[in-house]
């Protein structure tokens, strides 16, 4: 049986791994993507975990700095 879904998410996989290979472009979009998902993930389990206010504010800005901080040392590898 033919499933047009299937065949259009492995082609647009391939779209993206070629695009990958040839514009960096696309690679910073996904690193920064990455960063935005995790940050925020650490940013929700804070603040369901975490009942002290300034000790929430002070994570949540670590984990910023920390983002800004990785996403500035890869952007020096690339180039």
């Amino acid at each position: 049986m033919f499933n047009l879904e299937w065949l259009l998410i492995r082609l647009f996989s391939l779209y993206i791994l070629f695009g990958m290979l040839l514009d960096l472009e696309i690679i910073f979009f996904i690193v920064g993507f990455l960063f935005m998902h995790i940050s925020l993930g650490i940013g929700s389990i804070f603040y369901d975990y975490v009942h002290i206010k300034k000790l929430k504010c002070f994570y949540m800005f670590l984990v910023k700095i920390l983002s800004i901080e990785i996403t500035k040392n890869l952007m020096e590898l690339f180039f």
